[in-house]
């Protein structure tokens, strides 16, 4: 199996790499370390609704979205990207997705214990601390008729920023957000207090991938693999591929595997409310309810510990008549895509 460790100074965003493998028909494990920050949009992400693109624009900060599922995430420097590319039907693939990520994610894990990390997978997809916090994820997909498995080595990640680009439905939930991803997510750095250097991260994932993959053998990028990559990256960051209409938008935030934020501002009768809940493991952790005006009219703590799904929220609401809302009408817009 082939090694390839691009420079990230061409200007091509990293994630084009992989894509350009897999359209060449080629197989390998890509290694590399963003030089600038970008967002990559999953293959379905809705970015009309999930992606602050006005902040991006004006903070020159590139969009792209990948052909691989899972959500929005920030990319840049602090992180070590791996991206695997096998061409279908591999012995080394396993038939079950998740029997793919179970295999496949001992290289990464054994990279966060040889730096102090004790590390583990959530299924499906997330690498987590002992305590379960995310320091890593992951997503795969098939690029014409490759297997292609992605994801990266967290040394720092910047929540400030990553806070900023996602697009809410009213400012006061911003804070909620950040807090919940300082939370929910970690980094080496974060973690140790130090910060390996990419060339050692590069080659301590070479030597964990290696045993899987029947041995690597490092090779220097070819000039046909450079062009495509440059081609694809100029495709996926096309506006009419990041705005594309054959997506869905996610009622949701994800901040970790069994972590999610729903945020929505709902209007009644009486005005605008801002409403904020954390789920953990499908239940209700936190939740509160703001007013335009700033007050807290409505206490919504009687939800906490209960299930987001219709039957336990009617329930478990109090009398919403002061908000001039029916309690279905808001749970709707709950559960709802965001508006």
């Amino acid at each position: 199996m082939e090694l390839f460790e691009p420079a990230d100074n061409s200007g091509i965003l990293p994630i084009a790499y992989f894509h350009a493998l897999a359209r060449l028909g080629g197989e390998g494990l890509i290694l590399i370390e963003p030089a600038r920050s970008f967002v990559s949009l999953g293959a379905f992400d809705d970015a009309a609704s999930c992606l602050d693109q006005d902040y991006c624009r004006a903070h020159d900060i590139p969009v792209m979205r990948r052909e691989t599922g899972g959500g929005m995430v920030l990319l840049g420097p602090g992180q070590v990207f791996y991206t695997l590319v096998l061409r279908r039907p591999h012995a080394i693939v396993p038939s079950r997705v998740d029997e793919a990520y179970r295999h496949l994610s001992q290289a990464p894990i054994a990279v966060y214990r040889r730096f102090g990390i004790e590390a583990r997978l959530r299924p499906i997809n997330d690498i987590v601390t002992a305590e379960g916090c995310k320091i890593g994820g992951q997503g795969a997909g098939d690029i014409n008729g490759c297997f292609c498995f992605v994801g990266s080595i967290l040394l720092d990640f910047d929540t400030d920023l990553m806070h900023r680009v996602v697009k809410l439905p009213d400012e006061g939930l911003r804070a909620p957000l950040k807090a919940t991803l300082n939370e929910g997510l970690t980094s080496i750095h974060a973690r140790t207090g130090t910060r390996p250097g990419p060339v050692a991260v590069k080659r301590a994932l070479a030597e964990a991938f290696a045993p899987l993959l029947g041995g690597l053998t490092s090779r220097a990028v070819p000039a046909c693999l450079v062009t495509k990559a440059r081609e694809v990256a100029c495709e996926l960051s096309d506006p009419q591929v990041v705005d594309s209409d054959d997506t869905r938008p996610r009622s949701l935030f994800k901040v970790r595997e069994g972590l999610y934020l729903c945020q929505r501002a709902i209007t009644t009768a009486t005005g605008r409310i801002v409403v904020s809940l954390t789920v953990q493991d499908d239940h209700i952790r936190t939740a509160t309810l703001r007013a335009a005006s700033g007050d807290a009219p409505i206490n919504l703590s009687s939800l906490v510990g209960r299930p987001l799904e219709h039957a336990a929220l009617l329930t478990a609401l109090p009398n919403l008549s002061a908000l001039g809302v029916e309690r279905d009408t808001f749970i709707a817009a709950l559960l709802g895509a965001p508006s």
